[in-house]
């Protein structure tokens, strides 16, 4: 007669292992579950206000798209490939929200949102244009500058998010076939819409004084204008004076207290 071996039982620290295994995989499920919900909701709401954005009006017919006083005119652009500055009912906007001061956008990048202003510069950083917490937060302005962009150096930010929306696709500037490609950034507010050329592109620390604001067109201000451009992480092509208006564009990247910045100057 043969004797019954006994079965094994499974040491304790392995079961407490497993358990704690299987209780943090069910957390990270509910943390991703979590985060890609927030996500889709931020992405509806943004597409749902494209149904602001007006009809597309060829670059061409623009009144004021001809070079400015003392410009060389540019070459013209072929057809297909010629921008769209698209118009956008501001006032009903502005209605659902008073803090909105304009739209953005950059053709061809995915990159078309309200911009924002509060009276500092967090709230944005985790609200939607509807007042919701969201991690996308919004496109916003500089809280001490001006909303009507009649500063000569206006700053724009926006979160650099992993689904490539908000200022995620900045970072493409780091390619100059990208720059050729999607040159312009149009700002449209209450006095119409705006073209801005991009100049210089690059990463820089968080505290850096690419970020200075308050300037008069002086010589400090045309020091400050090349710095920019030197700092330009490819040579653009692009020339800029102590005459133009400027607008920064500005992200975080995954070098810690990094951001990536897009500077285009104001052509009409």
């Amino acid at each position: 007669m043969t004797k019954r071996r006994k079965k094994k039982k499974m040491p304790v620290a392995l079961i407490v292992a497993l358990c704690v295994c299987v209780v943090a995989l069910g957390v990270s499920i509910w943390q991703l579950s979590d985060i890609f919900l927030e996500y889709k909701a931020g992405e509806e709401e943004y597409e749902d206000l494209q149904q602001y954005v007006m009809a597309e009006i060829p670059e061409a017919e623009e009144e004021e798209a001809g070079p400015q006083d003392g410009e060389e005119p540019e070459e013209a652009q072929d057809p297909e490939t010629q921008e769209s500055v698209r118009r956008v009912a501001l006032d009903e906007l502005q209605s659902q929200n008073p803090d909105t001061v304009g739209w953005i956008e950059i053709p061809g990048t995915g990159i078309s949102y309200p911009l924002m202003q509060a009276e500092d510069d967090v709230y944005y950083l985790n609200h939607t244009f509807s007042g919701k917490v969201n991690s996308a937060g919004s496109i916003f302005v500089e809280a001490q500058n001006s909303g009507d962009f009649t500063d000569l150096h206006t700053i724009i930010y926006g979160h650099n998010m992993k689904n490539g929306s908000m200022f995620a696709g900045l970072k493409n500037y780091n390619s100059p076939s990208y720059l050729v490609s999607h040159p312009n950034v149009y700002v449209d507010l209450a006095d119409g819409t705006h073209s801005y050329q991009i100049f210089s592109v690059y990463e820089a620390p968080a505290d850096s004084d690419s970020y200075t604001i308050g300037f008069v067109p002086d010589e400090q201000y045309e020091t400050f204008l090349q710095t920019l451009k030197s700092r330009s992480a490819y040579d653009t092509g692009v020339s800029v004076t102590k005459e133009d208006t400027i607008i920064t564009l500005s992200t975080c990247t995954s070098h810690g207290e990094h951001r990536y910045l897009v500077h285009a100057r104001k052509v009409y």
